[in-house]
C-alpha cells in the first residue's frame, strides 16, 4: 500500500546502485523465521543487521519483566548501527513476520565506509531517524494524551506505513496483539482491549485471527487529534 513510506527511510533504498551491491557482496542472507529472537540485550553482536524482506520489533525489557516496544523496522532498515561503537546490544529484536536479513561483519563495514562517504552518511543518517523517532515518543509518554488518542495514532500510522488494501479495509501486514499494542503503548492491556472492542463495536476497525484492519482511516485520524 504505502512502499513509498518504507522507502524514504530504508538505507539499501537510498543507497545508489554502486552502494548497495558493495554491501550485498560482502554481506550474508539469513533468514529469521516469525517469533525468533535475532540477538536479545547485552548479547555480544559483530554484524550490523539489514532487513531484505520482513518485519522486525526492537523492544527493551524492564526490571519488572515488562516489554516496551521500541520501533518496528521492515525493508532496507537497519536494526543495529550501534554495532559501530559497541559489540554489546542494548535492545532486543524479534521478527514479527517471516524475515530475511543481510548481515554484514563489522570489519567489512569499517572498510567499505572507510571508502564509501555516500555510505557513511546514509548509516549516520538511519541513526539520526531513530533519534527523532525516539524524541517523538518520550514526547508522547509523558501522560499529556489520552491513551485512546495515543492508541488512534498509533494504528492510524501502523495501517499507513505497513498497510494493505483489502475489501474489508486497510490491513495491517503483521500480527497485532492486544499485548503487543499495549507493549508500544506502555499501557495496561485491559484498557487497550476496552478501547478496541469499543471501535470494533463502532465499525472502525477489525480485529481478527491476530490481524488488524482499519475499516475507517478517517475516523481513526479524528480520534488521534
Amino acid at each position: 500500500m504505502n512502499s513509498e513510506k518504507r522507502v524514504e527511510r530504508g538505507l539499501l533504498n537510498l543507497l545508489s546502485e554502486k552502494s548497495r551491491k558493495e554491501l550485498l557482496d560482502v554481506g550474508k542472507v539469513i533468514t529469521l523465521r516469525k517469533g525468533e529472537i535475532l540477538f536479545a540485550e547485552r548479547e555480544e553482536v559483530k554484524c550490523m543487521y539489514i532487513i531484505l524482506d520482513g518485519f522486525v520489533a526492537l523492544y527493551r525489557n524492564s526490571r519488572y519483566g515488562e516489554i516496551k516496544i521500541i520501533f518496528i523496522c521492515t525493508n532496507g532498515e537497519v536494526l543495529n548501527e550501534v554495532v559501530l561503537q559497541d559489540k554489546k546490544t542494548s535492545i532486543c529484536t524479534k521478527a514479527l513476520a517471516d524475515t530475511q536479513l543481510l548481515c554484514v561483519h563489522r570489519s567489512e563495514l569499517y572498510k567499505l565506509m572507510a571508502d564509501n562517504t555516500e555510505l557513511s552518511r546514509e548509516i549516520f543518517d538511519s541513526l539520526a531517524r531513530k533519534t527523532r523517532r525516539l524524541y517523538h515518543q518520550v514526547g508522547n509518554a509523558n501522560g499529556t494524551y489520552p491513551i485512546e488518542k495515543r492508541l488512534a495514532a498509533k494504528i492510524w500510522k501502523l495501517a499507513r506505513d505497513y498497510g494493505n488494501f483489502t475489501p474489508e479495509g486497510v490491513q495491517i501486514s503483521f500480527e497485532l496483539t492486544v499485548t503487543f499494542l499495549a507493549n508500544m503503548l506502555g499501557a495496561k492491556r485491559e484498557t487497550v482491549s476496552r478501547i478496541i472492542s469499543s471501535w470494533k463495536k463502532d465499525e472502525i476497525v477489525i480485529h481478527e485471527n491476530g490481524f488488524l484492519t482499519v475499516i475507517d482511516m478517517k475516523s481513526l485520524k479524528e480520534i488521534s487529534q
